[in-house]
């Protein structure tokens, strides 16, 4: 396991150095969580499949994409409210519909798929929805899947920008469950050593997501970004097996 986190920073850090020569510098939005395998925004940088699959485009192109790390609110305020960012990763038509309305949002094909859903104490999978009370979610996020309990008061949400942190308190019982892709959670609970504490429950409700590239100023680019992934199926289909993906 540590060679592989090793052998993707590492690829990580050599992608830069290769496009320090390009041409135009384009700022994506990108969310500060760790999200392994797809996306990891911490001290040592942004890195993990979308952090790869963006600069293979982007050496491809002669261009650099400059990645911003911003909370998830933030990311969406500036990508929609200014012209600071050029690009936003992830994002979803069904995301933040209220503020994207009058909005022009242009979205590329899909590039990733997420399965989010809630992870639960061991002993506890396979129960009603209707005994969870209190989900903990990363803030910004958007839970589909639980959005009609919510909205009536069934189940409170606790937002927290650290994932870890809920995964903690869910281990302590002051949560009844967390709302996070599964691929996510397994990697993440195995390395916080509570993977024999918590487990995701695919008999509850759960959402899939597509994750795409979006622009307001350059719809162009998108285009452009969905024949490269046309075009390069196969370095795209390399680098989710890299990363476990389907």
């Amino acid at each position: 396991m540590f060679r592989f986190f090793l052998a993707c920073a590492l690829a990580a850090l050599t992608v830069p150095a290769a496009l320090a020569v390009a041409g135009p510098v384009l700022r994506v939005g990108v969310e500060r969580l760790d999200y392994y395998p797809f996306y990891v925004s911490d001290g040592r940088g942004y890195r993990g499949y979308a952090r790869d699959l963006l600069d293979a485009y982007a050496a491809s192109r002669g261009l650099r994409f400059s990645y911003e790390p911003m909370e998830i609110p933030d990311q969406v305020r500036l990508f929609l409210g200014s012209d600071r960012l050029d690009f936003a990763f992830p994002d979803h038509p069904a995301w933040h519909e209220d503020a994207k309305q009058g909005k022009a949002v242009h979205y590329s094909q899909p590039v990733g798929v997420l399965l989010e859903g809630l992870v639960v104490r061991r002993g506890e999978t396979g129960r009603s929805l209707a005994r969870v009370r209190r989900v903990g979610i990363v803030k910004g996020f958007v839970a589909q899947a639980i959005r009609r309990e919510v909205q009536s008061g069934q189940i409170a949400v606790f937002e927290s920008q650290s994932l870890d942190a809920l995964f903690q308190l869910l281990a302590l019982g002051r949560l009844d469950a967390v709302y996070v892709d599964f691929q996510v959670a397994r990697l993440r609970l195995a390395l916080l050593k509570l993977d024999g504490k918590l487990v995701a429950d695919p008999t509850l409700p759960f959402d899939r997501h597509e994750l795409r590239l979006s622009s307001r100023q350059h719809p162009e680019r998108i285009a452009d970004f969905d024949r490269f992934l046309l075009r390069e199926a196969g370095t795209v289909s390399a680098l989710k097996r890299r990363y476990g993906l389907h």
